[in-house]
């Protein structure tokens, strides 16, 4: 395009008006056309994305499955996945209890992310990230560089920035904002502000393995070795063997061919969807492990 965009990502969210009207969305199914008409056949954009959000209020699965059709009758080249989350606080929050009607129950919630992974699975997209799927070519760079832990500058209000393995965000509020960049042009402060104080190998580490089980590339245990010491690797081995019996974690040879308990181990990934969908409880364990 004219500009240099060369990525398109629509927050569709749902193929149902009410869908859309229940989580308080100010478009409609006639705009989502309307966007898809002139991304597809105005402009000709190739790589665009849609973006889902499941367990919405009163959403059914016949609903889930209308949308994760619609979606793929659409022919993006990229279809984010993401599960409703009430945060406190919230106008959603005061209105709505996680688990409880008109939310679906967690059962009904795994059920949605098990049929948006065979369905999209089915229909030629690589899950490459928990939430995230792709046609061959597509994954999202933007997101794909926080996920391989690369550094990544962010402006503006509330931005974040990675460099040299530390995280550092910007102020949320416009006259914080606006004293931060004052000072920072005077040289009272640096980009990092206070928090290089706060770096450490341990949550460094932590870092590396909540980012990468995102991910169906998985955990590369010879590069963790190397950053992190032989014993980080034993200790995640460890603490995964029962998951493995169960087939919520794989471990992978170096042809990424999976291999059983005492087998030599150079990758380690969740299952999908089974892993993913644990994908909280196992990484915490990898925490645990590691602290």
């Amino acid at each position: 395009m004219v500009s240099g965009v060369n990525r398109v990502s629509l927050g569709v969210q749902a193929f149902q008006e009410e869908m859309l009207k229940g989580c308080g969305r100010a478009h409609g199914l006639k705009e989502v056309d309307e966007a898809i008409e002139i991304i597809v056949r105005s402009c000709n954009v190739e790589n665009w994305s849609i973006d889902l959000i499941a367990s919405l209020p009163g959403q059914t699965l016949e609903m889930w499955e209308e949308s994760l059709r619609r979606a793929i009758d659409a022919r993006p080249a990229h279809v984010s996945v993401y599960d409703l989350q009430v945060e406190k606080g919230t106008k959603f929050a005061k209105m709505y209890t996680p688990g409880e009607h008109p939310l679906p129950s967690e059962k009904q919630s795994a059920e949605f992310y098990s049929m948006a992974s065979k369905a999209l699975s089915g229909a030629g997209f690589n899950h490459y990230e928990i939430s995230s799927y792709c046609k061959t070519g597509y994954q999202c760079k933007h997101n794909s560089t926080y996920w391989d832990n690369k550094s990544f500058y962010g402006f503006g209000l509330g931005a974040t920035s990675f460099l040299n393995a530390l995280r550092f965000p910007r102020p949320k509020k416009l006259k914080d904002y606006e004293g931060y960049i004052q000072s920072l042009e005077s040289g009272t402060v640096t980009c990092f502000g206070e928090k290089n104080s706060d770096l450490n190998a341990g949550d460094m580490a932590m870092d590396v393995v909540m980012l990468a089980l995102r991910t169906a590339k998985g955990l590369d245990l010879k590069s963790f070795g190397e950053a992190f010491g032989s014993s980080s690797v034993m200790s995640l081995l460890d603490v995964y063997k029962p998951h493995v019996e169960t087939g919520h974690v794989l471990w992978l040879d170096e042809q990424r061919r999976n291999v059983t308990i005492g087998d030599a181990v150079s990758f380690i990934r969740l299952s999908d969807p089974d892993g993913f969908l644990l994908s909280n409880e196992l990484i915490s364990l990898a925490f645990c492990a590691l602290g």
